[in-house]
């Protein structure tokens, strides 16, 4: 409130009276003896300025406002009147009014800058950042050690995505209060944000050592550390982050999927489970449950799922959620879709999209399952570190190494001087989704066979091979290292009992056979091959783990350009340096499964047992197997994935001619089923 000598001693009286009774907490008389003045004719901005105040303390805001906004009507230009006015407004979450009274005029006469600032957190508040950041700047041109201000600014420059200029203002924040974790916090994630996220890193283990009581630089370390594929690493921060905040439902959140994400649901399974004791109807551990049943092929528990989180009263979006994983798995594909459909549309994610792709497909509502499965790869572009780039630069190191694949360069290839004992594994290749997984699954069966299911055995072997050039003529010393690396990742998976023929499947290997051969002269490979359309469509509708490979199926063109490149690369290794093969058709296992591995054993050189028939009781006793194709192989053989792409012939028309060559070269045909060309009448 403020006064002046020129009161009246009416409004004078008043006011020492009413403070008076306020000072000795009489502040529903203090209000009256002020209202009383008022009413007789007293000062109109003075008494209403005190009213105001009053009535604040009193905590009726109301009447509060209507006062101040008397008061400040009559003296537009007093910064007190203003402030107390805006504070109230903002009580009331009334922003966009506190902000309109902040003009230039009135900011020019508050000459303590404390309107300044005020304007710039409500601009901020409401998105107005333009004007945030001009009051901020103004602020920091005269109080350039304000730490506060200069916080703001970054925050505010942010908004507007000049993120440059962001990190330059937290940068000055955080140098003049080094000892703040929030502002430290802000000036890490606007590195991310500008995309410098090496020096991100080293602020948030720098902030993690400095505050070791605070999880937030470790939550926010594992977000980017994920993000950059780093997946251990980031497992390690979430769970540094929970040793500080042992009750962090958002860290076991985390947590639980970041596991789930790693394949290892027996240990996401805990991490719900954890959730659920501190808070018994969190939804998102409900459903995170659903997801780690689904994976692991546990149907009769996701089913009693569904009871168990309607008694415990979990909230009806993730309630339907999981009834429609129970529906899908029951195939009770209209029932799944009715459950899905009061999951609310803004609701988003690539797991939704996902299943409402196949619970519509699953209804036969093919155009709006594709629509659904566009949606999800979509949202997976958003939400995954540069997957466009890192699939350019997957489909580029292989033209390379396809075009570097010369006569010339097998003319350098040297032989080692010594043979390794170890027998070489056979390498189980293919495109992804051409039925590797219930090829494996089959293998398994047999009780002279270890499988490896796409394990990084190679990857460690590659790193000891720094230039693709130099593969021919490597040293005895960096195969055998390199060989050592591959089976000591391989002894960490698999027991590799003595007489065992070890099975390593892995797609993807199909494009690094030279580095197979440089490990492995003996290799045998088998290669899993499908109709090129319901690869491609299959790669296209499922919810991959996106690494640089797979990251190329989030878009048709390039899963298609990536196909085209795998099997002209793999067409010219076995041009120039063959290794055995063996052929296995998908569809020739699924009309005749035991004709077709009885050949594949005879290549194998292992003896027929019939237990590699029983492929469901294999993989039920598998636990959580890690493709996409967990579901299908419990279930008996079926044909309905052949030819599954013909449902969806008008959407992958676009790639005919890049795969066109493929399909008749691999024996198939792109023509439309005799029902389908009838139905047009041709």
């Amino acid at each position: 409130m403020t006064t002046t000598s020129t009161l009246d001693v009416q409004t004078t009286d008043a006011i020492r009276q009413a403070l008076g009774a306020a000072s000795r907490g009489m502040h529903t008389e203090a209000c009256q003896i002020g209202e009383r003045a008022l009413a007789a004719g007293g000062d109109i901005a003075a008494l209403n300025a005190m009213l105001g105040m009053l009535y604040t303390r009193t905590g009726n805001l109301d009447r509060a406002v209507q006062h101040l906004g008397a008061a400040h009507r009559e003296r537009p230009k007093d910064p007190v009147v203003a402030n107390n006015l805006v504070d109230v407004l903002v009580q009331l979450d009334r922003k966009r009014e506190a902000l309109e009274i902040l003009t230039d005029e009135l900011i020019a006469a508050d000459r303590g800058n404390q309107l300044l600032k005020i304007r710039g957190f409500l601009a901020q508040m409401l998105d107005e950042f333009d004007l945030a950041i001009r009051s901020y700047e103004q602020v920091v041109a005269k109080e350039p050690e304000d730490c506060e201000s200069w916080n703001n600014l970054g925050n505010a420059r942010r908004g507007l995505e000049d993120f440059e200029g962001s990190v330059e203002a937290l940068r000055r924040a955080t140098d003049l209060a080094p000892d703040s974790d929030a502002i430290r916090l802000n000036f890490a994630t606007a590195l991310i944000q500008a995309g410098d996220w090496d020096e991100a890193e080293v602020q948030l283990r720098r902030m993690a050592a400095d505050f070791p009581d605070d999880p937030n630089p470790l939550r926010e370390l594992h977000s980017l550390l994920k993000q950059e594929g780093r997946d251990n690493e980031a497992l390690e921060a979430v769970e540094a982050a929970i040793e500080r905040a042992p009750e962090d439902i958002g860290l076991l959140l985390g947590l639980a999927s970041h596991l789930s994400y790693m394949l290892n649901s027996v240990a996401a399974e805990a991490a719900y489970r954890r959730v659920l004791k501190l808070d018994p109807d969190n939804a998102l551990a409900y459903l995170g449950l659903a997801v780690c049943f689904d994976l692991t092929n546990r149907t009769e528990e996701l089913a009693a799922l569904v009871p168990q989180a309607e008694e415990q009263g979990v909230g009806s979006n993730a309630l339907n959620f999981i009834r429609a994983y129970d529906h899908r798995r029951a195939k009770r594909f209209a029932e799944g879709l009715a459950a899905m459909e009061q999951v609310p549309s803004d609701l988003e994610t690539a797991r939704r999209s996902h299943l409402m792709g196949q619970l519509l497909e699953g209804v036969g509502r093919y155009d709006e399952a594709f629509e659904s499965y566009t949606q999800m790869n979509e949202l997976m572009i958003n939400d995954a570190p540069r997957p466009r780039e890192r699939a350019a630069a997957y489909r580029n190191l292989l033209q390379v190494r396809r075009e570097a694949m010369t006569q010339e360069w097998v003319d350098r290839w040297k032989p080692e001087a010594k043979k390794d004992p170890r027998p070489a594994p056979v390498f189980l290749l293919g495109f992804p989704r051409s039925g590797t997984t219930l090829l494996d699954t089959m293998l398994m069966g047999h009780p002279s066979i270890e499988v490896l299911e796409e394990e990084p055995t190679l990857h460690k072997a590659f790193e000891l091979f720094s230039n693709y050039e130099d593969i021919p003529v490597a040293t005895d010393e960096q195969i055998q290292a390199a060989r050592d690396a591959y089976f000591e990742t391989a002894a960490a998976r698999t027991p590799l009992k003595p007489g065992n023929l070890l099975v390593d499947k892995n797609p993807l290997a199909t494009n690094a056979i030279p580095f197979i051969r440089r490990l492995f002269p003996d290799a045998r490979i088998i290669l899993a091959l499908r109709h090129p359309c319901d690869v491609l469509l299959s790669c296209y509708v499922t919810n991959f783990r996106l690494n640089d490979g797979m990251a190329n199926f989030v878009q048709l063109d390039t899963a298609a350009e990536l196909y085209d490149l795998t099997f002209s690369y793999f067409e010219r290794v076995q041009e120039l340096m063959p290794t055995p093969t063996h052929v296995v058709s998908y569809e020739n296992v699924v009309a005749d499964q035991h004709r077709e591995l009885r050949a594949l054993f005879d290549f194998l050189e292992l003896d027929w047992h019939d237990a590699v028939l029983d492929h469901q009781s294999t993989a039920r006793g598998r636990g959580r197997i890690k493709t996409a194709s967990y579901a299908q192989v419990v279930e008996p053989i079926y044909k309905r994935s052949s030819g599954r792409w013909q449902n969806y012939r008008k959407h992958l028309e676009p790639i005919f001619p890049v795969i066109g060559p493929w399909v008749e070269k691999f024996g198939y045909s792109l023509d439309e089923p005799a029902s389908n060309a009838a139905d047009k009448g041709q």
